[in-house]
């Protein structure tokens, strides 16, 4: 099961652009590992920018997706797996 999220969200990230850490719920989330990463062009007729996805394992033992948005230049939480 998973659940949709989609809420702006503050990343660090590693040299080559990795998500090391991101901030939810006022507190950070430290990133073990990244499982796989892929891009997505966006709506790009509504002028939406190009979106790249990460699916990651925190080192508490949450699954999340992360993606960073090239038109916006801004992170997002997309979705928390159960």
């Amino acid at each position: 099961m998973s659940k949709l999220v989609q809420k702006q969200i503050t990343v660090l990230t590693e040299t080559g652009a990795n998500p090391r850490s991101f901030r939810w719920h006022d507190r950070w989330h430290h990133i073990a590992t990244v499982y796989e990463s892929w891009r997505e062009t966006g709506r790009w007729w509504c002028g939406e920018g190009e979106r790249v996805f990460y699916r990651a394992e925190t080192v508490a033992g949450g699954i999340y997706e992360l993606y960073y948005d090239t038109g916006r230049c801004q992170w997002y939480l997309y979705r928390v797996y159960d």
